[in-house]
């Protein structure tokens, strides 16, 4: 058809400084979490809402806000498998999921179009977005969100337990 082509879309202007202001942000935070006491629980509450307050921050930069509600993916695909760690696997295996090997997450509610857990899903899906160059690589987060949790992985085993890798089966 003349006229049509893939666009690849860019994130608005300022976008990368402001995402690596809030890594550089969320970094210090989840640090400061282990030292805040010996209250696990405080611990968890306080990087799942560093966690909130970055993606709040970082959304409006991402390819993400086209395939997301206000509560959360719309879409189902993006992290089939999300990364996990002890304490969160241990929740997760109590509550109900779906195992048909169809590409959505166990979680992801299909008549209602969101995520089955969204106030309690793990900390990987609260940090994971689309920074890309384009709308096609939504499937996989990106490098620099791999990047992200790859640093804060031994300050969040002391508070969540050992990395488990991706949830299912």
């Amino acid at each position: 058809m003349p006229g049509s082509h893939l666009r690849i879309l860019a994130p608005p202007k300022g976008s990368a400084a402001l995402v690596a202001r809030e890594i550089e942000r969320l970094k210090r935070r989840v640090i400061w979490a282990e030292r805040a006491g010996e209250d696990q629980g405080r611990q968890i509450a306080f990087i799942y809402r560093a966690a909130d307050r970055f993606g709040r921050r970082i959304f409006p930069h991402t390819f993400c806000h086209t395939d997301a509600a206000a509560v959360g993916c719309v879409t189902g695909s993006c992290c089939c498998r999300p990364d996990v760690f002890a304490r969160e696997k241990a929740l997760l295996d109590l509550l109900p999921q779906q195992h048909d090997n169809d590409g959505f997450c166990p979680f992801f509610n299909r008549a209602r179009r969101n995520c089955g857990i969204y106030a309690m899903r793990p900390l990987a899906c609260r940090i994971y977005y689309n920074i890309a160059a384009s709308r096609h690589s939504c499937p996989n987060p990106a490098d620099a969100m791999l990047a992200l949790l790859a640093f804060l992985k031994p300050h969040l085993e002391k508070i969540l337990g050992p990395y488990q890798g991706g949830y299912g089966p």
